[in-house]
């Protein structure tokens, strides 16, 4: 499946779970600062891209501390991230550096979660299956 059609089916799927215009949907959409997302939409989500692409998404999928690539340890302590951590959230997001910074936790990383980065998941779990 081509990459800009997975990002444009979920992109459908955040418009219908958020009630929005998919044209309004772009891809470095911010789904809770700027799209409005909460964390039960979050949970919602899933079960939406499940259905769509017939896959199984759990929350680590959709968490950006999951796919650090870290063990756990490394990433947080007490749910603060890590110095760590943080210097590979800022490589991997340097457009949210103002937002990574000391005394972030895990639980605020989810306002970095952007429309390419579920698409990103959604194309990580179709090729493992």
């Amino acid at each position: 499946m081509a990459q800009d059609d997975v990002q444009e089916r979920v992109a459908k799927c955040i418009a219908q779970v958020l009630a929005l215009n998919p044209a309004d949907i772009k891809p470095q959409a911010r789904l809770m600062e700027e799209l409005g997302a909460e964390s039960l939409d979050l949970v919602e989500l899933m079960y939406v891209l499940e259905a769509e692409f017939g896959i199984v998404l759990d929350q680590t999928d959709l968490s950006l501390s999951a796919q650090l690539g870290l063990p756990e340890e490394q990433i947080h302590t007490h749910e603060v991230l890590t110095e760590q951590a943080l210097a590979a959230l800022r490589e991997c997001y340097p457009t949210a550096k103002d937002l990574l910074v000391a005394g972030v936790t895990r639980r605020q990383l989810g306002a970095l979660l952007t429309v390419q980065e579920v698409a990103r998941a959604v194309r990580r779990k179709l090729g493992a299956g």
